[in-house]
């Protein structure tokens, strides 16, 4: 018995979960819609994202609204986990939450970077509100870079941050965002050694799986598209991999062509990433590979598996959503949107 993971609690809890997490069915009804309204009622009548949405006028949720509101979710979701939690456990399924607090950082960063309005800025923030950062509106007020990076001195962003306030501008944007997602690895990975041996062994595995293939889509993407060195694309590429060790990323980061590349790629990971013909599906055929491994997984024991793969599952489900409701928006046609979805319909 875990003292510190009520596994039969939090077993039972997410197994009635899974149960809102759209059908095969259900996606295949999705994409018959027309409207993003469609997409919106559709979703203010199921368990979940109904909390979410009773606040907003069906006619009034744009795009990014949705996407706010369904990575609100997430962190409620993960919220309602650390429940069952505790110790070092609770620790780790809080580190999650980081994600999403990075990426209210970015907003923000963004915004003081092209000196743009933040009045009402708080409106797009998806960090907990329970477990986050107090100093948001402190951070709001910031008139510069180095004055928000200042005001985050003692928290775990801060010794990341600190040397980027002299670079100009467009790089400094870039080299932050990057430096805080490897934070965010970095820091998921060594609260998982305080785990239990099995259920370190399967959180490594899991996360070194998504970490191996977030490398992959970003050295194939800054090869092809961006000036940027193999120096430079070792360096911000992710630790902790579970095929892909530094070695290997070091060997992908210099390949001198693509076609190698794609073969490397195949040989660590034994398998093909790259069948479609045109780039724009990339994400989706790694988010695919992703929650394929998942689905494979065992998670029938009492073990951390079934709660990773319920955030995972989560997440590619909110990326779909999202992605189905850009390809209504642009009126795609039925078979060209399905190919934007993770989930095969």
């Amino acid at each position: 018995m875990n003292a510190f993971a009520a596994y039969g609690a939090i077993n039972t809890k997410i197994h009635a979960r899974k149960k809102s997490l759209l059908s095969n069915k259900e996606w295949q009804k999705t994409v018959e819609f027309k409207s993003v309204v469609q997409v919106i009622d559709f979703l203010k009548k199921r368990p979940g994202y109904k909390r979410l949405l009773n606040d907003y006028k069906i006619e009034d949720v744009h795009r990014t609204e949705l996407e706010v509101v369904l990575d609100r979710y997430i962190v409620s979701e993960i919220e309602n986990m650390l429940h069952y939690f505790s110790g070092s456990y609770k620790v780790f399924f809080k580190t999650f939450l980081m994600e999403y607090e990075i990426n209210d950082l970015q907003l923000l960063l963004r915004s003081i970077s092209r000196n743009e309005n933040m009045q009402g800025i708080e409106h797009f923030f998806v960090h907990s509100q329970k477990y986050g950062l107090t100093i948001y509106d402190k951070l709001i007020t910031c008139k510069n870079v180095i004055q928000f990076i200042e005001a985050l001195k003692g928290t775990i962003y801060y010794d990341t941050l600190k040397t980027m306030a002299e670079e100009d501008i467009a790089k400094r944007e870039f080299h932050m965002e990057m430096k805080l997602y490897i934070l965010f690895y970095k820091q998921l990975m060594e609260v998982a050694e305080q785990l239990a041996p099995k259920d370190k062994k399967i959180a490594k595995k899991i996360i070194g799986t998504k970490i191996d293939l977030i490398n992959i889509q970003w050295i194939y993407r800054a090869t092809k598209y961006y000036d940027i060195s193999p120096e430079e694309i070792l360096i911000y590429s992710l630790p902790f991999g579970d095929k892909v060790n530094y070695q290997r990323l070091k060997i992908l980061s210099y390949t001198k062509n693509l076609d190698e590349y794609k073969k490397l790629v195949q040989r660590y990971i034994s398998s093909s990433l790259f069948q479609e013909e045109s780039d724009a599906f990339l994400e989706h055929t790694i988010d695919r590979q992703l929650y394929h491994y998942i689905m494979r997984m065992n998670t029938r024991e009492e073990n951390i598996s079934l709660s990773l793969a319920y955030i995972y599952t989560l997440y590619i489900e909110v990326q779909d959503l999202v992605a189905l409701t850009e390809g209504i928006r642009y009126t795609l046609p039925q078979d060209e949107l399905k190919k934007y979805l993770v989930h095969t319909i």
